[in-house]
């Protein structure tokens, strides 16, 4: 934190979905001697994005927000510009983008660290969208020209607390405010307008996460979380007593989450941040770390010292484990400890500065008052969640049914050497445990040393004596006069030797002893503190996470990473269940399409849908002498329990699994939603169905688009149809629908294979 200037067969299944690939292992059911499996695809092309940016604006973040407002119209063009697709020979776009930016700024929750008054209007955005009402409109941003270089641009007009929005038609959204391929460039300059929008004025305690948890997440986002406190005359902590009170409905944000969030798009989180996330969970006594005097915070118990950094205990139970698996406690619970007498600075020097107050709570003061990092991996997982009023109720993210998880990427550019993240070309690097353990191992011996929180030299890096070449890395270890800032994780070149906030201060910023700065207070260089709990939750939220270093010298890297993620969830389509074709390339499966009404724009008989479509158990797609035989519809609707998607009045998603029906001569799933859901079965480009010809191009023609049969689907292994994304990703094959059959947007397929 940095206060400067004053985020007969009946299938049952568990659904299978994950990052642009179906890695879950099918569940086997085995009714006789065969084995059969059942999965759910996701298997239709997404033609919306939504793009959240989530930028730090506490001290010293200008730099950083400059370089980032550079580099997003790199992504947006990613985005908005049609491509043919190498591999398939195909037109792969997003047609309709949504762009937001809020700011890691909180508050301090009453407390005077983070008041209005004293440290200007921008210490409390709220999660609300940017720009705010009443600030001055940047000067220019910046677009993409003709050679794929960012160049200064006019910010375009802008509309205070709402999203931006794009459309490559207007027929499709007649409000966008951008639209067509002019509008695009538009939208770029817009975007990086609002991120230079964001300033770095903010409250130093960067709630990162929890920012993003209000906008996105949280069903009932508060108004007002205070202590109550008396207003000093001087600026700094209050007299505050009792504990905070969440209160009211924060109606302003819901109303621009619904403006931003759609129900069937992807969505895109970058957050941008120099230090580590210090997201404060509003109750009880947690607003002491903000609000106490310095040398004032209660101690922790003398075992405190030996619990790893990892441990952030949220809750009852938690500080119950804390007691019983390493005698640690606060010393203001029970004050018998002998570690209780000391007093700050403590014999290693630590002095209880408050830009310390958000570091290793649990070793220095006996608890946590951070909300636990499962809170934000489950943001971006879980169905229901805990809003602000104590009720659980539908997670906004999922509501309706329409995105799955893997339809959410998460990208970090954050406190991390790039060193760590990168390959030797300085490109993101697909990482694997060894490199996530020197980033954020609990067993500091295994971890970078950059990668310590500290504010005495890490042992084993080399101090720093005037020279930054003795650390590439971080600049050399520092003297820390005044005990108030911790070691970086690294430094990297500013785009301006003046004004730097980290060097207008002393003692603690010296230019002598700090690697950042030069003389008459210049500062040709930044830094970034470890950003450890934002590199936590990107593990844990696996193939959804991506991360970058805020250290490299340009964020294009970053940028393109993010944008490959993204275009791997918008056209990616791999399955890594490693099904056995036989000799001719068919497979011993069938796949079935459930739409969300009886109907699919109005055509009832699935036959009627495309070429390549049947009543379930019809010909051709079921085939005399085959796993699949003809069936009577009846007969095929009483074989069949699809796990479907329904959505209850609560708005929450729910899968349903319900035996199919007979009726009017089509096969439905009666869903708890009161609509019949119209199955319809996808015909294999097969021997016996369809010409040889179509299957084998199919399975070796990555062009191919249309078969002679007008639609049908193969599951493929050729590297080259799979594609590089897939074959990165370790996957052995994908289902491969062509023409007609192609997923219908808003419907479910579900792929039935039996085994021997």
């Amino acid at each position: 934190m940095r206060f400067g200037r004053i985020v007969p067969l009946a299938f049952t299944v568990v659904p299978a979905v994950a990052f642009g690939c179906l890695d879950r292992p099918v569940v086997h059911i085995e009714p006789s001697s065969n084995s059969v499996s059942v999965q759910r695809l996701r298997a239709t092309r997404i033609e919306k994005v939504d793009l959240l940016l989530v930028v730090d604006s506490s001290s010293s973040m200008r730099d950083k927000q400059s370089e980032l407002g550079r580099r997003i119209p790199e992504l947006i063009a990613g985005l908005t510009t049609p491509s043919i697709d190498p591999e398939t020979g195909r037109q792969t776009r997003v047609y309709d983008v949504h762009v937001a930016v809020i700011s890691s700024s909180l508050g301090s929750h009453g407390t005077g660290m983070c008041h209005t008054g004293w440290y200007g209007p921008h210490s409390d955005d709220r999660a609300h969208l940017l720009p705010r009402a009443g600030d001055p409109a940047p000067k220019s941003g910046w677009k993409i020209d003709a050679a794929g270089n960012p160049v200064e641009a006019a910010c375009p007009p802008m509309v205070a607390g709402r999203p931006l929005t794009w459309v490559a038609d207007a027929a499709r959204d007649p409000a966008a405010r951008f639209v067509g391929n002019g509008g695009a460039a538009d939208l770029q300059a817009a975007a990086s307008c609002v991120v230079a929008s964001v300033e770095d004025d903010g409250c130093g305690f960067e709630a990162t996460w929890e920012s993003v948890h209000r906008f996105l997440v949280d069903p009932a986002p508060y108004t007002s979380a205070k202590v109550s406190c008396a207003l000093p005359s001087t600026p700094g902590p209050y007299a505050c007593s009792g504990g905070i009170a969440v209160q009211g409905l924060d109606t302003e944000l819901l109303a621009q989450r619904k403006a931003f969030l759609r129900e069937d798009s992807l969505l895109a989180v970058v957050v941008l941040s120099d230090e580590n996330d210090f997201s404060l969970r509003p109750e009880g006594r947690n607003w002491k770390p903000w609000g106490v005097p310095q040398t004032k915070m209660p101690r922790a118990w003398g075992g405190c010292a030996n619990v790893p950094d990892d441990v952030e205990p949220d809750d009852e139970a938690g500080l119950r484990k804390l007691l019983s698996d390493w005698g640690c406690r606060s010393c203001e619970d029970d004050p018998s400890d002998p570690s209780c007498a000391q007093t700050w600075p403590s014999a290693d020097g630590d002095s209880d500065a408050w830009n310390l107050r958000g570091f290793h709570q649990v070793q220095r003061f006996g608890w946590n008052a951070l909300w636990g990092r499962g809170r934000y991996v489950d943001a971006f997982r879980a169905l229901q969640i805990k809003g602000s009023d104590g009720r659980l109720a539908s997670n906004p993210l999922f509501a309706g049914g329409k995105r799955s998880d893997d339809m959410i990427v998460v990208a970090g550019i954050v406190g991390v050497p790039q060193e760590l993240v990168t390959d030797e070309k300085g490109l993101p690097k697909k990482l694997g445990d060894a490199d996530w353990e020197k980033m954020i191992s609990p067993d500091l011996g295994r971890r970078d040393r950059h990668m310590i929180e500290s504010f005495l030299p890490r042992p084993g890096l080399p101090a720093y004596a005037g020279d930054r070449g003795i650390d590439p890395v971080s600049g050399g270890e520092r003297v820390i006069k005044g005990k108030d800032d911790l070691q970086y994780a690294c430094i990297a070149k500013r785009t301006t030797t003046a004004g730097g906030d980290d060097c207008l201060e002393t003692p603690t910023y010296d230019p002598a002893t700090n690697p950042l700065c030069d003389g008459d207070r210049n500062q040709p260089y930044f830094k970034a503190y470890p950003g450890l709990r934002h590199l936590r939750v990107l593990h844990d939220l696996g193939d959804r996470g991506f991360v970058s270093s805020i250290c490299a010298e340009s964020y294009q890297p970053a940028i393109r990473g993010i944008a490959d993620r993204i275009r791997l969830v918008v056209d990616g389509q791999c399955i890594r269940s490693d099904v056995k074709p036989d000799a001719s390339g068919a497979v011993g499966c069938f796949n079935l399409e459930s739409f969300a009404e009886s109907t699919h724009d109005g055509v009832a008989r699935c036959e009627d849908i495309g070429k390549g479509y049947c009543t379930p158990g019809a010909a051709p797609c079921r085939v005399e002498g085959s796993d699949y035989p003809p069936l009577a519809p009846e007969m095929a609707a009483a074989q069949l329990a699809l796990p479907i998607t329904v959505t209850g009045a609560d708005g929450a998603p729910r899968t349903q699994t319900t035996p199919a029906t007979f009726a009017d001569g089509n096969v439905y799933v009666e869903g708890k939603d009161g609509k019949r859901h119209l199955v319809c079965e996808m015909m294999q480009l097969a021997g016996g169905r369809a010409p040889d010809a179509d299957l084998q191009a199919c399975l070796h023609d990555e062009k191919l688009t249309t078969p002679s049969t007008g639609g049908g689907w193969c599951y493929t292994t050729d590297p080259k149809v799979l594609g590089s994304h897939c074959v990165a990703s370790g996957a052995p094959g994908k289902m491969r629908f062509l023409g007609d059959v192609e997923p219908k947007n808003g419907s479910e397929v579900f792929t039935v294979c039996i085994g021997k």
